[in-house]
């Protein structure tokens, strides 16, 4: 799969710079790549997430800067593909849904 358009997916996704809050929406992906696509990219952008989400910094960071960054940091070394602006959005998701 192209990392690049996985990447924008993911950001897509998230409402990352589209929505004052996460505003995690299939739709979004669908209209922006088109449904054949999306098909394509929906499944492992969702199986990213949740792999970002198994990150314990929730409850080990002090507060919620570090938390967002140590989940950040974690899955950066899991997926090097993923491009930073998708790990930032996955991490204000993340952040936004503990704090």
């Amino acid at each position: 799969m192209n990392s690049p358009a996985l990447s924008n997916a993911i950001v897509v996704y998230t409402g990352w710079h589209r929505a004052p809050i996460p505003a995690r929406d299939d739709a979004r992906v669908v209209e922006e790549f088109g449904e054949e696509e999306a098909l394509d990219l929906l499944p492992r952008v969702h199986a990213l997430e949740n792999d970002f989400y198994r990150s314990e910094a929730r409850r080990l960071a002090r507060d919620i800067q570090r938390m967002g960054d140590q989940a950040a940091d974690e899955f950066r070394k899991r997926h090097p593909e993923v491009s930073e602006d998708a790990i930032q959005a996955l991490a204000w998701c993340y952040t936004y849904d503990y704090k």
